[in-house]
């Protein structure tokens, strides 16, 4: 919990949205989904509180992917997967709105580390993915874009949640696909989605 505080320190989240938080953290590493019908519905929109309207579109997308995920379903994965696609998109649009230092734009060279891990993770999950496979590499470049654009406001906070909605989601798709799980993974994957969606929102 402490590490899950520090890492949602910059973007000052809601007494609510850190209560939730930590209650789903610790129910998702001891339990997976299970029990968390309660807890996962309430955090973007505890989250959402005093945000402009395109950082909300943003996290409303975000809950409907939450919501989605809840099932066990292939269909409630890539109808989880289209919100959260969608979600990097209406994100992209936020920033847009933005103070931006256009860093990226700038200095092009820095997007190399993002191009290289998208093709290296892209190319391992490929012979792994079978029919989800067009899906996951669609969704993951709408993920690096997000980050990118993240990347390009020049604002530290912003940039780590891009890098950390990317290191949630690899965590997750490597779980899913080609069965790597770190101890309590659940709760890793959900400690850096909400880490990210936080400093997204800053």
């Amino acid at each position: 919990m402490r590490l899950f505080r520090r890492m949602v320190q910059s973007g000052q989240p809601t007494p609510a949205f850190l209560a939730v938080a930590a209650a789903d953290v610790a129910l998702a590493a001891r339990d997976g989904n299970r029990r968390r019908s309660l807890t996962k519905p309430l955090l973007m929109p505890a989250l959402m509180v005093n945000r402009d309207r395109p950082t909300q579109r943003a996290l409303a997308l975000g809950g409907i992917g939450d919501d989605a995920l809840l099932g066990e379903s292939p269909a409630a994965f890539l109808a989880g997967l289209g919100a959260f696609l969608i979600g990097h998109v209406a994100w992209i649009a936020a920033f847009r709105g933005r103070p931006s230092t256009r860093l990226v734009r700038r200095h092009p060279q820095v997007a190399m580390p993002y191009a290289i891990a998208w093709a290296a993770f892209n190319g391992y999950l490929w012979p792994r993915t079978g029919r989800d496979r067009y899906p996951v590499v669609a969704y993951s470049t709408f993920l690096a874009a997000m980050a990118l654009a993240a990347l390009d406001t020049g604002k530290p906070a912003t940039a780590a949640g891009g890098l950390l909605f990317m290191t949630s989601d690899s965590l997750l798709a490597l779980e899913r696909f080609a069965g790597l799980r770190l101890p309590a993974h659940e709760g890793a994957v959900t400690a850096t989605y909400l880490a990210a969606q936080a400093l997204l929102a800053d």
